[in-house]
């Protein structure tokens, strides 16, 4: 069997360790710190991105949210507001670590795609340029 052909954890019938709350709240404290955005900063614009009239996530709550010792889970729906508001998805990856996935930056691979096939045309280019010399130097051939 090929390495592309093994199954993937999602089908395998042993379960992954999947306790990584600690590691996720880590990440995502470091992601807060190295944003360079305050607590109250990063509840203000998690409330923007949820979309509320009302104030839903304040500082304090934040703080109850992301404590290593907390009972007082972050709601999985706000996952993706937090994700913005500390400019990082690196705490996603946390948790498909244990599945063996990670978060794709779609506008950095269209970039990288972009960049490839910017290069394509360059080769074809210098080709058809190779080509067109070819034949205005060889015309009888």
């Amino acid at each position: 069997m090929k390495l592309d052909q093994l199954p993937s954890l999602l089908t395998n019938e042993t379960a992954p360790d999947c306790e990584i709350y600690n590691q996720f709240l880590h990440a995502i404290n470091l992601a807060a710190r190295t944003s360079g955005i305050t607590r109250h900063g990063i509840a203000n614009r998690m409330n923007q991105a949820l979309k509320v009239e009302s104030i839903i996530v304040t500082e304090s709550s934040l703080n109850k949210y992301l404590a290593p010792s907390t009972e007082k889970y972050l709601p999985a729906h706000m996952i993706p507001a937090l994700l913005w508001a500390v400019k990082s998805i690196e705490p996603i990856n946390v948790l498909l670590q244990p599945l063996m996935f990670k978060a794709v930056d779609q506008r950095a691979q269209m970039l990288q795609q972009h960049a490839e096939l910017e290069m394509e045309i360059e080769k074809h280019k210098e080709l058809q340029q190779e080509i067109k010399n070819t034949l205005l130097t060889n015309p009888s051939d």
